[in-house]
C-alpha cells in the first residue's frame, strides 16, 4: 500500500531564514509534489533519518544534507548581500 503525501502549509518567506524555515520550505515543497519522506530521502541520496533532520530544521544538519535535499526537490538556495546600512548618527 502506498503512504499517503500529508499537504503541508507553506511558510512564511519574509522571515528571517533558519533551519527551521528552511526545513519547513523543504516540506511544503515535497508534500506539494507528492513525495514521500522516504521517497526524497531516496532521491537525495541521504538516510531517512538524515532526511527528517533537514525537514525539522534540526540545527546541527550538515550542510551537504541539507543541499542535496533542496537539489533534489529542484529548490535553489541564493545568498543575497544584505545593503550596509549608514549610521544615522552623524
Amino acid at each position: 500500500m502506498a503512504k499517503r503525501v500529508v499537504p503541508a502549509e507553506k511558510p512564511d518567506m519574509t522571515r528571517a531564514v533558519d533551519m527551521a524555515m528552511l526545513g519547513a520550505y523543504i516540506r511544503y515543497k515535497r508534500s506539494l509534489l507528492g513525495i514521500t519522506l522516504e521517497d526524497a530521502a531516496s532521491l537525495s541520496g541521504v538516510s531517512k533519518q538524515a532526511y527528517s533532520n533537514v525537514e525539522t530544521g534540526k540545527a546541527n544538519t550538515r550542510a551537504d544534507t541539507l543541499f542535496k535535499a533542496l537539489e533534489a526537490l529542484g529548490i535553489q538556495l541564493q545568498i543575497v548581500d544584505i545593503p550596509e546600512q549608514t549610521d544615522d548618527w552623524g
